[in-house]
């Protein structure tokens, strides 16, 4: 029996091994480098995305940005201008949504609604018993979709039969593109349209297991879903053990990345020396770039973020616990 066990133990982790190294494939670290620009890029005005350093460097022209009046969660629709490398064919794809992390006590507000509620508003035909979701991060992208519906669908006209979408973000960015990406795909089944790509960085897990397999295995099931993460950010290391607590679940495939060189790893031995998890700036550096509002705004931001955690941890653990917080947090 313990053979037997040690042996589905093993098999588990080759075929997790060769899953993500099947999916890190599909994308070089080149293209993870300019998403997390795009990520970035998110947080600006299109006017002032276009006097960024980073603008010139990623080859993305901005199209058109969304936000949703009443979340005020947002998002930009780029289009790839440079597709010099190959990229094993992933390369071709035409546009790049990328949906904006927490830039406003409103976006904030959304990440502490981290109630699991069903996930009655995904675009689904049918969603499995006992699927639950993030609140807030339903709600967000429900009507960041609402908006982008159509815009996107018209960029999409315009392009090849072989273009490609792929949605990213990070932090609160990560859920909603993770979650957009759900509605797209309910969207265009059955009609022209490419299969989305999902790219997060610094995302959070947003809901149960009965969802993510359900995402992993019916919605999303031919898509790339990848999740970059980095052990030296503060925000995922604070929330693990919450989130396991509360039964959420990763959707797709984590990849450690570096926070000061854009490098990804996909074999654990090849994975930095964890160290002490606590500049909260570090949330926001992701592939050498500061995903996030730039220069002085990414210090303010994340100074907001990092009293956001740690009311979040407070009232979680007050909810764990069977504390009534009723009165103390305002959400």
């Amino acid at each position: 029996m313990k053979r037997r066990i040690i042996t589905i133990f093993i098999v588990a982790i080759v075929c997790w091994i060769s899953t993500a190294v099947d999916a890190f494939g599909s994308f070089s670290e080149s293209t993870l480098h300019r998403l997390a620009m795009a990520s970035s890029l998110s947080y600006l005005s299109i006017e002032k995305i276009k006097q960024s350093p980073y603008y010139n460097e990623c080859k993305l022209e901005p199209i058109i940005q969304v936000v949703d009046p009443k979340s005020e969660s947002g998002a930009t629709i780029f289009r790839v201008i440079d597709n010099s490398n190959n990229d094993n064919n992933r390369e071709h794809q035409q546009l790049v949504v990328a949906c904006r992390g927490s830039a406003n006590p409103k976006n904030f507000g959304t990440n502490l609604k981290f109630n699991l509620v069903p996930a009655t508003r995904l675009s689904q035909n049918y969603i499995p018993e006992n699927a639950q979701v993030h609140e807030g991060f339903q709600s967000a992208a429900v009507g960041l979709w609402k908006e982008l519906a159509q815009p996107l669908m018209k960029e999409i006209e315009k392009t090849s039969s072989s273009s490609s979408v792929v949605f990213t973000g990070h932090s609160l960015g990560g859920a909603t593109s993770l979650l957009t990406a759900v509605h797209y795909q309910a969207s265009i089944s059955g009609v022209r349209g490419s299969l989305p790509d999902v790219i997060t960085f610094g995302g959070p897990k947003l809901c149960n297991s009965e969802l993510a397999r359900h995402i992993r295995n019916e919605s999303l099931s031919q898509c790339n879903i990848l999740h970059l993460v980095h052990s030296s950010d503060p925000v995922l290391a604070n929330n693990q053990k919450l989130w396991n607590d509360l039964g959420f679940e990763n959707v797709g495939i984590e990849l450690q990345c570096d926070p000061n060189k854009p490098v990804v790893y996909y074999r654990e031995d090849e994975t930095p020396k964890k160290g002490i998890a606590w500049n909260i700036v570090d949330h926001c550096k992701y592939m050498v770039r500061y995903v996030c509002v730039l220069l002085y705004g990414c210090y303010c931001c994340c100074f907001i973020k990092y009293l956001t955690l740690l009311t979040y941890n407070v009232r979680v653990y007050s909810l764990v616990q069977g504390y009534n917080t009723n009165g103390f947090v305002l959400t």
